[in-house]
């Protein structure tokens, strides 16, 4: 059998929501559908945040709505507070992401709270998320540099993650928020986290801003991360952190895991047509 690689696409929400001319609705949910026909596991389809925040995203229950969904797919919404929680299972969402720093700047630039106050907000969610049985996934941004701290300890990573293991998230997305991470840096994080925590509970989000994420990426894979997060036309970065200015494509991790003998179960022809389908409507 050949083991399988989950790639969680991210470009309908991360790829999308730092781009500032407005996509339309039906755009979106053509792209999202693309992306379902391509084979793509996980889609991050929208944010049930407020507009005032992320504009590019006030049509989140609409194109929710309209997109098709197939049961070989997980659709995944990300939601900031228990508003957006309950919008969320309201949209039909059986998957939904939590975010996080492991910087205390940016958690208040990205959040407008300190990372404690994040997690009361996790707490506020949590017996909602479990009543109704809903899978959940948390990032933790600037796990390796922080845009205005800098380095960042294992330390305070190691919390983060114990913190969000004791809420009973399934699965902890790993960020690299402005792809300052050298292989090295990546290797020495996992290292030290998996030796705390079976690697079946983490996924690796890395920016491509230095050109190391690819790199980055095949570090992960060899110390065993079988979950990677990626962007269709390496569309997207993160509209808090200065100098970050794109995820990686998931035609590369597509390519590198399909070079390294891993299944993704994507058909590359296919998602290269979405690729090139969102790229056209942002330069358009």
């Amino acid at each position: 059998m050949i083991e399988p690689v989950r790639i969680v696409e991210v470009g309908p929400r991360d790829g999308l929501q730092s781009i500032s001319q407005p996509i339309s609705t039906e755009n979106k949910k053509t792209y999202i559908d693309l992306l379902t026909e391509a084979g793509c596991p996980e889609i991050e389809v929208t944010s049930f945040v407020s507009p005032k925040w992320v504009p590019q995203l006030a049509d989140a229950k609409e194109v929710s709505a309209l997109i098709k969904r197939d049961d070989d797919t997980i659709y995944t919404a990300l939601v900031p507070n228990k508003t957006g929680l309950e919008t969320a299972i309201d949209n039909q969402y059986q998957s939904v992401a939590i975010f996080t720093a492991a910087s205390e700047t940016f958690s208040q630039k990205n959040t407008n709270a300190s990372i404690k106050g994040n997690f009361e907000r996790f707490e506020d969610m949590h017996p909602l998320w479990k009543e109704t049985n809903l899978r959940v996934r948390a990032y933790i941004s600037t796990c390796w540099v922080c845009p205005y701290e800098g380095d960042i300890g294992a330390e305070a990573v190691i919390k983060v993650i114990q913190d969000l293991i004791d809420l009973g998230i399934h699965e902890i997305s790993l960020g690299d928020t402005v792809g300052k991470a050298t292989p090295d840096d990546v290797e020495y994080l996992l290292n030290i986290i998996l030796d705390n925590w079976p690697v079946e509970l983490f996924a690796l989000h890395m920016h491509d801003t230095y050109k190391m994420a690819a790199e980055n990426i095949t570090i992960g894979l060899g110390v065993g991360i079988r979950a990677i997060d990626s962007s269709t036309g390496g569309i997207g970065g993160c509209p808090y952190a200065p100098g970050a200015k794109g995820n990686i494509s998931t035609e590369t991790v597509v390519r590198i895991c399909h070079e390294q003998g891993f299944d993704t179960g994507i058909n590359i022809d296919k998602l290269k047509l979405a690729g090139t389908y969102i790229q056209s409507i942002i330069q358009s």
